[in-house]
């Protein structure tokens, strides 16, 4: 399955159809329920998970972010736990800017209460601690080891370039309404702030470049309900300058689109991605699975994803996914694809679909 998947990531059309499924979200479900087996806590024990429900591993994250943030003096950062949230709070000589982050046992998830950057003042004390911080390349230094383990288990593991200037600040820093407001107020300041980002990225695109894997994935979880307008001026150039550099080096590149479709599909082809990574379509999404190839505008680009992960939990059933996967394969079947969940199978999914969905397109390209 590992070697039809690079070739798919080459634009070819697989002889098999891989098939994957990032199950971190299900495992924090179980691990909740007291339910979670411990072996599933080591990488080997994660991998063995995989195989034994019918999938290619690929989404790992303990090891997945290829820079870290350095904080130079006099910027201090303090994390405090308080029930079920966690703050952080980043201290400099110009002020503080602060973040609350709460778990929600209901939903088994993670959200931010507060973001970091709500106002010009913390627009301020952002850049200062901007101008206090570099990034240096992580998760690097083992992953030809690495590769090897996860060859024996037919997979790849995930690497990720630090979030784009922009996605990191909507996504980050500021949260999605907040960003735009200061954008559009404050313009000037924000655009320093995205300089500031993106020249800290040299030095892990650099060591990428160096490393040349296979895949590296721009995990700057897309959705065209909020940045599809844009994209053009404050995405596009930065992923086209990183495209340039990754593919000189022999590297492809996949992108994360998990939420709304129809925007920025074209526009990710158009500039030069590989594979459009978690692309989730109706009943979750706003494409029907069989109008995206025409929406992509591109038979090279890999369509990586089309089964929901709403579509694991009640009220669908296993008649509901078996119809949507075989009609998946049949719209997809002639171009280069992964079939994989879109975006995460959630605590409540019936993980049984995981092996049933593996029989089938073993029975379909046979």
């Amino acid at each position: 399955m590992l070697d039809t998947f690079l070739e798919i990531i080459e634009g070819n059309v697989g002889t098999e159809v891989v098939w994957t499924a990032d199950l971190n979200y299900w495992i924090t479900g179980e691990r909740q329920r007291g339910a979670a087996d411990p072996s599933w806590e080591s990488e080997r024990g994660y991998l063995k998970l995989h195989r034994e429900l019918g999938l290619m591993p690929y989404y790992y994250y303990d090891k997945f972010w290829l820079g870290d943030p350095v904080y130079e003096a006099p910027v201090t950062v303090r994390v405090d736990s308080e029930g079920d949230e966690t703050i952080t709070r980043i201290q400099t000589p110009v002020g503080e800017i602060t973040q609350v982050l709460c778990f929600m046992p209901t939903s088994c998830s993670t959200g931010a209460v507060k973001h970091f950057v709500q106002s010009e003042e913390d627009l301020d004390v952002f850049i200062y601690v901007l101008e206090h911080r570099h990034l240096i390349p992580a998760c690097l230094d083992d992953y030809p080891e690495r590769l090897v383990l996860w060859r024996e288990y037919d997979g790849l593991p995930s690497i990720a370039l630090p979030r784009s200037p922009l996605s990191a600040f909507v996504y980050d820093w500021a949260g999605v309404s907040q960003a735009v407001f200061l954008l559009m107020d404050h313009p000037e300041k924000v655009r320093a702030a995205l300089r500031l980002m993106g020249e800290q990225e040299g030095p892990i695109l650099d060591a990428v470049c160096q490393e040349a894997p296979p895949l590296v994935h721009f995990a700057d979880n897309l959705s065209s309900d909020t940045l599809t307008g844009l994209y053009d001026e404050y995405l596009a150039p930065v992923h086209a300058d990183r495209l340039d550099r990754l593919h000189a080096a022999g590297t492809r590149c996949a992108v994360h689109l998990d939420g709304l479709v129809r925007g920025l599909l074209p526009k990710l082809a158009a500039v030069g991605f590989d594979a459009v990574e978690a692309l989730t379509p109706q009943p979750a999404g706003d494409l029907d699975v069989a109008d995206m190839p025409a929406v992509a505008g591109c038979d090279k680009l890999v369509l990586w994803g089309g089964v929901p992960g709403v579509m694991f939990a009640p009220p669908y059933t296993w008649v509901d996914m078996e119809a949507h996967v075989r009609r998946v394969l049949a719209v997809w079947g002639d171009r280069p694809f992964v079939l994989g969940v879109a975006d995460q199978i959630p605590p409540d999914g019936d993980i049984t679909f995981c092996p049933r969905i593996a029989e089938l397109v073993g029975e379909w390209r046979a």
